[in-house]
């Protein structure tokens, strides 16, 4: 309605032959329409809404694409605790070996699982360097030992 209000009036203005009649006080609220900024082909918040979701939309796609991919290279964290869980060694089996190689500096207690040579040699150390509760820790260490080298 306000569009064709809008038409008249230019046709009005531009062609004095046209014989169109314009109320003053429709012109005022054409006039007073535009200026307030409700004269528009698309509203705003639609737009703004849609281009809020779309955004959002980016964000969790990107979000999940990152999550997915950090896990595709196994840390020698992650590495440890699959093969110590392969081997069939429990939580106090493993903690026991992390704390001998974070004892000695090592990168990871994988490597402690690769030679039974360095097994032996690291958990004579920690036991030397161990006063209390050393016993117990030998039997432990030697049931990690039996269970990953037989």
């Amino acid at each position: 309605m306000i569009t064709e209000m809008l038409a008249n009036t230019i046709l009005a203005q531009s062609d004095p032959k046209q014989k169109v009649l314009v109320d003053r006080g429709k012109l005022e609220e054409v006039s007073k329409s535009i200026t307030d900024g409700v004269v528009h082909d698309m509203p705003w918040e639609l737009l703004l809404v849609g281009i809020g979701a779309t955004l959002m939309v980016i964000v969790v796609i990107s979000i999940r694409r990152w999550w997915l991919s950090r896990h595709n290279d196994p840390t020698p964290t992650v590495l440890f605790i699959a093969i110590a869980r392969k081997t069939g060694l429990g939580w106090r089996d493993r903690y026991l070996l992390w704390r001998i190689a974070k004892t000695f500096d090592l990168p990871t207690p994988i490597a402690l699982m690769l030679s039974r040579g360095a097994l032996r040699h690291y958990t004579d150390l920690y036991l030397s360097n161990r006063a209390s509760g050393s016993r117990r820790a030998g039997q432990r260490l030697a049931q990690i030992e039996s269970a990953l080298f037989g």
